[in-house]
C-alpha cells in the first residue's frame, strides 16, 4: 500500500496547515472551557464539514485551573525589586495583599536539597521550572510559597497538580497547597545574587482561577472496513499563542482528517481523530475523559494511540521516536526513515533528547507520564514521533519538552514566527504514511514478541535491587515462555494475507496488548490513572529496587518479600494468559483460513 500513502503525501498542503495556524494562533491563550477554546473548536468543526468528514463535539465538565495574575515584589539589602512573573496552574491564589516571607534558596528543589534548610512558612526558591515534584517537595518541607525559574530570558507557565485527569475523590487532597510563580532564568540569578548580600523576603501575589468548566472535546471519524481503529490525538488549549504547543498539533490532525477522508473506501481500518482540551489546564483531562467514557470500545477496537504534539518547530532537523512502545517501535522508526531519510534515535545525539523515565534499562523511547498517555490501564499500544532540536541547537533548552525542545515552549515568545511550514507539511506527510500504512495492513505492523523484551530489562533491574533477598526466577520463566510462543505467532503470520486469518490474528495482538500493557506500565488497577509522576516499567514491583539493602531477616525485608510474591505472580498471570492465547491461535491457525 506504499502507493497509497506517496499520493497522500502529495496532498499534504502548507497553505492549508499555515491557514489553520494563524487562525489559532490569533485567538491566544487557549484555556480550556474558555471562549477562545470555543473558537478553536470552530475552526476544527467548520473545516471538517467543509471537508465532509464525520464528526461531533463532546461537550462536559472539567476540573480546569488557570492563572490570572502574579507579582513578585522583594526586599532586599541593595533595596526593593519587582520581578515579573506568571501564574502557575492549581498553584493557590493569595489574599488581595498578597504573602511575606522569607526567601530560601533551595538548589533544583529535589527532596535532598531541603536537607539541613528550615523553609517553615517561608518561600523557597527552586532553580528549575514548576513541577509537581518540586512543589510536592516544597509543601512537604513546609513552605507557603514557591518561586521557580526557566533556563533563560523566558518565564514558563506551567501546571503542579500531580493528579492525573478530573481528581475523584479526595484526590484534590494531594494537590500542593503553595502559592506558586514561574520566573526567568535571567530574573533567577539577580535573586540569588541578592541571597548572596543579605537575607531577602518576598511577597508573592497570586490569582488563580480554578473551578469547573464546560469544555470540548471534537472528534472526527474516518471509518473503515472493519470495526477496528487508530487513534490520533493532539490537544489544542495552549499556554499563550501556543504556536508550537500545540497549535501546529491541531493543525496537523486536521489536515490529516482532510487527507486521510480520501482513503476512506481503501481503509480496511478506520481512524478517530481526537482535539483533547484540559491538556495544558486539567493535566490531560481530556483524554482522560475520552478513555473513561468509552473505556469499552476502545478496549474492544482501539488499535493503536498516536500522539501528536508540537510538529513543525523552526530547526527542528532530527527525528526522536518518543511514547512508543515495544510492540510498534520497530514500525515507527522504519516509517520514519524510509519517508524522511532523517536521523532517528539511532543518532547519539537523538538519544538525549527523550523525556525521563525512571528505568535502567527499558528503552527510552517507552512512553512517559505525560503527552495525554491515558490509555495504559486499556492496554492500548501507544507510538508518536517527534521532530526536535538537536542538543547543540542555539534555541534548545535541556528542562524543555515541548516544542522540539525550543527556549519558548509555554512562553509569551512562542508565537508563529517559530513555526516552520517546510518542516510541518513533512510532520504531516510522515504522520499520514505511519497511520495509512497501518489503516491497511493485512497484518497489522506489530512485534508482540518484543514487549517480552521490555519485561525482561525491567526485571533485570528489580533483580539486582532485590539481590539474594527475593527470587525472579518464575519471572523470568514466564517471560521466556511468552517470547518462544509470540516468535512463532510471528513466523506463522509472516507474509500472510488471507483476510479471515489476518483479521483473527490482529485481533489476537489487540487482546495480547491488552493483558501485558497495563501491568508493564501501570502500577494502579486498570481502569484508573496513575499520578504524573514519573513512570517506570512493571511499576508494581519497584518495592524490589532497595530489598538488597535490607537484612533478611528483618520484618521489613519479609513483609516486602511477601508483598512481591504477590504482584510478581499478577505480572506471571498475565503473561501466562497471552502465551496460551498465542497457543491457542496457533492451534486453529488451518481452520480459520480453511474457513474464511
Amino acid at each position: 500500500m506504499s502507493s497509497l500513502d506517496a499520493h497522500a503525501r502529495e496532498l499534504v498542503s502548507a497553505q492549508h496547515l499555515m491557514d489553520t495556524c494563524e487562525k489559532l494562533c490569533a485567538l491566544g491563550e487557549k484555556v480550556a472551557g474558555s471562549l477562545e477554546e470555543e473558537k478553536a473548536c470552530a475552526v476544527f468543526t467548520d473545516a471538517l464539514t467543509r471537508y465532509g468528514v464525520k464528526h461531533e463535539v463532546h461537550r462536559f465538565q472539567s476540573y480546569i485551573s488557570a492563572p490570572v495574575s502574579a507579582a513578585l515584589t522583594l526586599a532586599t539589602a541593595g533595596g526593593p525589586l519587582d520581578i515579573e512573573a506568571v501564574g502557575v496552574a492549581f498553584g493557590t491564589s493569595t489574599p488581595a495583599a498578597g504573602v511575606t516571607a522569607a526567601l530560601v534558596d533551595v538548589g533544583d528543589g529535589g527532596e535532598g536539597d531541603y536537607v539541613g534548610k528550615d523553609v517553615r512558612g517561608k518561600i523557597a526558591l527552586v532553580g528549575k521550572l514548576p513541577s509537581p515534584h518540586n512543589a510536592l517537595n516544597a509543601a512537604k518541607a513546609g513552605a507557603i510559597g514557591m518561586v521557580s525559574m526557566s533556563a533563560g530570558k523566558q518565564r514558563h507557565k506551567m501546571i503542579i497538580t500531580p493528579v492525573w485527569g478530573t481528581p475523584e475523590f479526595d484526590q484534590t487532597a494531594s494537590i500542593p497547597p503553595l502559592h506558586v510563580v514561574s520566573i526567568s532564568g535571567v530574573d533567577g540569578a539577580r535573586i540569588r545574587e541578592a541571597l548572596a548580600k543579605g537575607p531577602v523576603e518576598a511577597t508573592l501575589k497570586t490569582e488563580v482561577d480554578t473551578r469547573w468548566r464546560e469544555v470540548r472535546l471534537p472528534v472526527a471519524e474516518i471509518k473503515g472496513r472493519e470495526p477496528e481503529f487508530l487513534l490520533v490525538g493532539a490537544h489544542y488549549c495552549s499556554w499563550f499563542d501556543g504556536s508550537t504547543d500545540n497549535v501546529t498539533g491541531g493543525a496537523c490532525i486536521l489536515e490529516l482528517a482532510r487527507v486521510l477522508k480520501q482513503f476512506e473506501g481503501k481503509l480496511r481500518y478506520g481512524l478517530k481523530i481526537a482535539w483533547w482540551p484540559g491538556h495544558s489546564h486539567g493535566r490531560y483531562s481530556g483524554s482522560t475523559w475520552f478513555a473513561d467514557t468509552f473505556h469499552d470500545d476502545l478496549r474492544r477496537n482501539a488499535i493503536v494511540y498516536f500522539n501528536i504534539d508540537s510538529p513543525g518547530v523552526r530547526g527542528a532537523t532530527v527525528y526522536v521516536p518518543r511514547h512508543q512502545m515495544a510492540e510498534v517501535g520497530d514500525f515507527n522508526e522504519a516509517m520514519t526513515k524510509e519517508i524522511t531519510g532523517w536521523s532517528t534515535m539511532t543518532s547519539s545525539k537523538a538519544q538525549l533528547a527523550i523525556g525521563k523515565r525512571g528505568d535502567k534499562y527499558v528503552s527510552a523511547t517507552r512512553p512517559s507520564r505525560a503527552a495525554d498517555q491515558s490509555f495504559w490501564g486499556i492496554g492500548l499500544s501507544s507510538m508518536s514521533v517527534y521532530s526536535m532540536l538537536t542538543p547543540d541547537h542555539p534555541d534548545r533548552d535541556p528542562n524543555v519538552g515541548g516544542s522540539g525542545g525550543a527556549w519558548w515552549w509555554h512562553s509569551e515568545h512562542e508565537t508563529i514566527d517559530k513555526i516552520d511550514p517546510a518542516i510541518l507539511v513533512q510532520d504531516t506527510q510522515l504522520y499520514a504514511s505511519i497511520l495509512l500504512r497501518m489503516a491497511t495492513a493485512d497484518v497489522l505492523p506489530f512485534r508482540i514478541s518484543a514487549i517480552a523484551q521490555d519485561y525482561a530489562d525491567s526485571l533485570r533491574e528489580y533483580r539486582e535491587g532485590a539481590g539474594a533477598n527475593f527470587e525472579f526466577g518464575p519471572a523470568d520463566a514466564a517471560v521466556s515462555a511468552f517470547r518462544h510462543k509470540a516468535e512463532q505467532f510471528e513466523a506463522r503470520m509472516g507474509g500472510e494475507t488471507d483476510e479471515a486469518l489476518t483479521a483473527a490474528a490482529n485481533r489476537l495482538m489487540l487482546r495480547v496488548t491488552r493483558l501485558l500493557n497495563p501491568v508493564l506500565y501501570q502500577d494502579l488497577p486498570g481502569h484508573l490513572h496513575d499520578p504524573a509522576l514519573g513512570s517506570r516499567s512493571l511499576p508494581s514491583l519497584k518495592a524490589a529496587l532497595t530489598l538488597g539493602k535490607l537484612d533478611p531477616a528483618s520484618d521489613a525485608c519479609r513483609f516486602a518479600a511477601a508483598g512481591l510474591t504477590r504482584r510478581v505472580n499478577a505480572v506471571r498471570n498475565q503473561l501466562a494468559e497471552a502465551s496460551e492465547l498465542i497457543e491457542d491461535f496457533l492451534a486453529r491457525a488451518s481452520s480459520l483460513k480453511k474457513a474464511g
